[in-house]
Order: structure tokens, then sequence, then C-alpha cells
């Protein structure tokens, strides 16, 4: 992402310096914004804004709660600005795709009474967490100072945490199927009020549990296909061999169980709505997905107890046998990101609709950071930001299985 990461602009304040927790600097007469609640922008209204020549914003109607960004359409920076924003505030802001900014640069203002600010997108982000204070926070934690005995496990870690996220978004999109399946069995037995009749679920339920149960399964499979082909070989090599074929064993086992899922789904789809047969498969389905779940969270939980922790001194092996060089530091978690090709393009907004609003910034920080290919890189984070927007502050903050929910319903 550094060649959308500018020096301040010239006549701006300098965005290195770290704002103040509740005000920013003040632009021209020296007056201090006002302070900003993490919700601000849900009750702000969208407003029109003109860019002139030399990238300088003329608002129409501003008001301090609103947050504007201008950017390049394909910098990847004004992206990660405009998807930070929407996880912080949980609410739409305004965009303006501007090619008239400087060298395609991203530009932040974060209301009327403030100036422009324009840096990196770590000072950005920096300056986002200072102004809307509490959780999700956006920006990373500073880098710490690298030592070459720190590089093995900084990259040892970044490759956990990749896995560990990937676990949880897994789990609760599971947990997101069974919860919508348990309804649909629920509203398959009762009656309506008044009617002496079977209150039928729909056909178009069946269709979205479908949906959304295959797209978690793809996310699993690739995941497992991830670690048999990037994590055991040098597992295996760095003599843990145990613990590899325990968790290959698993892999095989769960496959069987999923295609089962599947094809019971596939059944409903052919079976008359709310008949006998359909409210006994449904039934069925739910005993099995319910056995699923609780082999997934067992298999991930030893995974992370017995696996990852092996990750440094797999590292450090990597290091001594010379194909890794120091400055490559992320090179590892790059190789497992590239590995999950379709989760991290077709499926990435229903994958990062699995995280709560902190592990999603985390997320997006690795990508953000192992992604080399631009274009890519910006295609993620579009797709994320145009689901996001779909979206209200409670669903984004407090479930975010219920997002994807809600982003089904509305899907045609």
């Amino acid at each position: 992402m550094g060649n959308c990461s500018p020096s301040p602009r010239r006549g701006r304040p300098d965005p290195t310096s770290s704002p103040s927790p509740r005000r920013t600097g003040s632009s021209g007469g020296g007056n201090s914004a006002t302070t900003v609640s993490p919700y601000a922008l849900a009750r702000s209204p969208s407003v029109s804004v003109s860019v002139d020549p030399d990238g300088d914003a003329a608002a129409e109607g501003d008001k301090d709660g609103v947050v504007r960004v201008y950017g390049s359409d394909g910098c990847p920076v004004a992206w990660r600005l405009r998807v930070a924003l929407l996880y912080k505030a949980a609410a739409p802001l305004h965009f303006t795709p501007s090619e008239a900014a400087p060298l395609g640069r991203p530009v932040l203002r974060l209301s009327a009474a403030d100036p422009e600010l324009c840096g990196t997108a770590d000072e950005l982000l920096r300056h986002v967490d200072a102004r809307f204070e509490g959780k999700p926070s956006v920006a990373p934690p500073p880098p710490r100072p690298a030592t070459r005995a720190s590089l093995a496990a900084a990259a040892a870690e970044e490759v956990a945490q990749m896995v560990r996220l990937q676990h949880r978004s897994a789990e609760r999109h599971l947990e997101g199927v069974a919860a919508m399946l348990a309804e649909m069995v629920k509203k398959g037995g009762k009656k309506a009020a008044g009617k002496g009749r079977t209150v039928a679920v729909e056909g178009a339920e069946v269709r979205r549990l479908g949906k959304w149960y295959g797209d978690a399964m793809e996310v699993m499979l690739e995941h497992a296909r991830m670690e048999e082909r990037v994590l055991f070989p040098d597992i295996q090599r760095a003599s843990f061999p145990g613990v590899c074929d325990k968790v290959q064993e698993q892999h095989g086992k769960h496959l069987p169980m999923m295609n089962g899922i599947k094809e019971d789904i596939k059944t409903l789809l052919t079976l008359e709505l709310g008949s006998p047969l359909f409210h006994e498969v449904l039934v069925n389905l739910a005993v099995r997905l319910k056995a699923l779940q609780d082999h997934t969270k067992e298999h991930f939980k030893e995974e992370e107890k017995d696996m990852l922790p092996r990750l440094e001194s797999v590292r450090r092996m990597q290091r001594e046998e010379g194909s890794v060089a120091d400055k490559s530091n992320s090179g590892w978690a790059s190789e497992v990101m590239d590995t999950m090709e379709m989760t991290h393009s077709k499926l990435f907004p229903f994958f990062m609709t699995g995280l709560m609003p902190q592990e999603a910034m985390r997320y997006l920080d690795l990508v953000c950071r192992c992604t080399k290919n631009t274009r890519h890189l910006v295609s993620m984070l579009r797709s994320l930001a145009e689901r996001l927007e779909d979206a209200n502050p409670s669903i984004i903050h407090n479930n975010p299985t219920r997002l994807y929910e809600h982003l089904l319903v509305k899907s045609p």
C-alpha cells in the first residue's frame, strides 16, 4: 500500500503528529473541531461535494458530523479508510472518488471545521481513532523494533492470528446457520393463530439456508486445504508429525459430515414445504448440523492449542535453512493468504461478516499488509464496503452473523 502513502500536502497540518483524543487540529482561523460521538455518522446526512482542479473540496450544506474521504477509486488507502470508518461509526460516510487529488492520493476530512488531512494509511487511521473514541480501534499498533530473534516470532504470530480469525469466522457462520435452521424447525410445527393450519417454511428461506451453509462450507474446505498445503509440510519437517497426522485425520472425518448436510439441504428443496416429511428432514438436519458444530469447535481448539504454538519453531527452522530473508517478514502470511483464493475474492464480504468489528480490523490489517496485488486488494475492500453500507450500527457491532442474514434477505 506504499504507492498511496503520501507526504503531507503543503499548507495542511502534519498528520504524523498524534491528534488529541477529543480534538483535532484547526484550520485557518484557529477554531477547534467539536467532539463527535462514535455514532455521529448515523445521524449525519449525505451532502453534495465538489472538488476543484487543485484537489480542494467545496461542500454544500456541510455539517460537523459528516466525515469525507476524497481519493482515487483505485487507491487501496482510500478504500481502507472507507471500510474502517464504516466499522468505526457503523454508518455510511460520504466518499468522493477524485482523480483531482495529487497523484490520486486520499484526503480525509473528519468534519467541516477540520482541515483536510493527507498521510499514510496508519497516520490517517490514528486520526480516526482519536476523533471517534471507543471500539473498534481501526489503526494497527505501532511496529516494535525488529531483531533477528523477534522476526521469527512476529512472522509466526501473523500466521497464527490469521488462522485463529479464520476459525472464528467459520464458527460464527455455523452458529448463524444453526440459528436459522432452529427457527425454521420451530416455524414448521407452529400453528397459525385462529387458522388451524401449519405455518410452512417458505422456499426462499430454504434457498437462503443453502446459500449460507454452502459459503461457510467453501471457506472451511479452503482453510483446511491451506493448512495441508502450506503449514503441515513444514510442521512435519520440524519434527512435529503427530500433530499433523491427527489434524488431517479430523479433516477427513469432517468432509463426509459437511457433504451430508449439503445433500440434506438439497433434499429439502425437492420436498413439499410444510409436509411431515419436510419437517422430519428439517429436524434431522438440525441434529447433524449440531454434531458438525461440536466437532468443528473441538477441532479448532485442538489446532490452536497443539499446532499454532509450534509455528515459531517452524519459522526458525525455515530461517536456518536459508529459505527466508529477514526483509520478507510477512511472506509467510502472504503465502497463507494467497492459498485461500476463493475466500479472499468472491467470498471475502461473507467471510468478514463472521468477525466482530475488532477482529475484522485485525484481519483487514493483515490483508492490507500481505496482499501484493493492488488491484485485487481494492476489489476486496470495495466489495466489503458495499456490504457494510447496507447494514446498520446494531447489527455490525453486536452480532456479525445477523449482518449476513440481513444481507441474505436483501439479496435477489
